[in-house]
């Protein structure tokens, strides 16, 4: 009974969180109906949906427009965007209808300007999609273009004060093919990089082998050349000493034979010379 008791406690609060994690999401139109029988106090008011229902209009009546604009023409806010600071865009922007983030916004123009290099021009906007996601509300437009569709994708900050553009992509659709030859060439881009590190540090693995060895080859090199050069210098002092020894001899061997009243000396031999010290 308990474990089943367990059980039934866990379903129940798995449901619970997965009821908790859902994101809430409208259709513009949907909310104009809602928010219209609110403002008549036909049903009760629904803060939630106020905020989605002004980030959807934001999107569809300024936004979009006016980040289009401005790829077509960076002066359209009466200066080039680019030149003004962060707050001087946030108040050339607010002007237009709507309050963002300065820097967001900035990079959200060259986000627009990315993709629409790649589609062309907007013919058409579609019904924006809202989704409420805790302080963030996302809102995804489909746009009909010129040679490919997108989809643009707005964020806000779900603020109770105010709603503020906080990011902008404007993302080309790829068709499956399209997307299975992007996702080969990253993987293939992903591949050549690990093989790429790998030969080079193979490569280094090798030089720290390498270059101790040519260093040791060098050194084994010199002392060789030393070993002979002093095998060359004892060869000499032997052959000098040798030499020398060879013309005392023959001095003591005249000697003997001059004591001996003759000159022949082969009658005896020299077989050692010892130094006498004398007192």
């Amino acid at each position: 009974m308990k474990k089943f008791k367990l059980v039934l406690l866990t379903v129940v609060l798995g449901i619970l969180l997965c009821a908790c994690g859902e994101k809430e999401e409208y259709k513009l139109s949907d909310l104009n109906v809602a928010i219209l029988q609110q403002s008549y106090g036909l049903e009760e008011v629904d803060i939630q949906e106020w905020r989605a229902y002004r980030a959807g209009t934001i999107t569809a009546s300024y936004a979009i427009d006016t980040l289009e604009n401005l790829v077509e023409d960076p002066t359209y806010l009466g200066v080039h965007y680019k030149d003004l600071t962060y707050s001087e865009v946030e108040d050339f922007v607010l002007d237009e209808g709507f309050a963002v983030d300065g820097y967001a916004f900035v990079n959200a123009v060259t986000n627009f300007e990315k993709g629409i290099a790649e589609t062309g021009s907007i013919v058409s906007v579609g019904d924006p999609v809202i989704r409420v996601d805790g302080n963030e509300i996302i809102v995804d437009v489909e746009c009909v273009c010129a040679n490919r569709n997108a989809t643009a994708e707005l964020i806000y900050k779900n603020d109770l004060t105010d709603t503020v553009l906080v990011s902008a992509a404007f993302n080309p659709d790829y068709n499956l093919g399209e997307k299975m030859s992007k996702a080969g060439l990253n993987t293939l881009i992903g591949m050549g990089t690990v093989f790429a590190m790998l030969i080079i540090i193979a490569f280094i693995i090798w030089l720290f082998g390498a270059v101790p060895a040519l260093f040791k080859g060098t050194k084994k090199k010199d002392k060789t050349e030393e070993g002979i050069n002093k095998a060359v210098e004892q060869i000499v002092k032997n052959e000098t000493a040798e030499s020398s020894d060879a013309e005392l001899v023959a001095v003591i061997a005249a000697a003997v034979a001059a004591y001996e009243g003759t000159t022949d000396t082969s009658g005896f031999v020299v077989r050692s010379i010892r130094k006498i010290k004398r007192q």
